[in-house]
């Protein structure tokens, strides 16, 4: 399992690495309430994301990648995704979509064939 982190591509390079520090802090907190006892969260928890959990402490594998604004629509209609922006960039549009960790065999097309994240040419 992974957790994709989606960019749209209009967002500027220089600020990516806020925005995608942003908003996985703000997925970390909404995917585990802000608890921090793993097994609580998934036995009794109000927010139960057990996929969650098991990437976190199991794989914590991550990608970024680079979307545009059809496939960041796509990606943002999903359960369980976290949408991020930054206040004064693009207007405070979200920019940047988290999508809660799931099996490979469950992950959508949109996120099996987007290209990671690299600084534009």
């Amino acid at each position: 399992m992974k957790m994709y982190i989606a960019v749209l591509d209009e967002f500027l390079d220089y600020m990516t690495p806020t925005l995608v520090a942003h908003a996985v802090l703000g997925a970390h907190l909404e995917f585990t309430k802000a608890h921090t006892d793993f097994d609580r969260i998934v036995d009794n928890g109000p927010y139960k994301h057990p996929h969650y959990i098991d990437w976190l402490k199991n794989s914590f594998k991550k990608c970024v990648v680079r979307v545009n604004q059809k496939e960041f629509n796509k990606i943002a209609a999903l359960d369980n995704v976290y949408l991020g922006h930054e206040n004064n960039t693009l207007d405070g549009r979200k920019s940047c979509a988290v999508v809660c960790p799931m099996p490979n065999e469950e992950l959508p097309n949109v996120l099996k064939f987007a290209k990671l994240w690299k600084p534009k040419e």
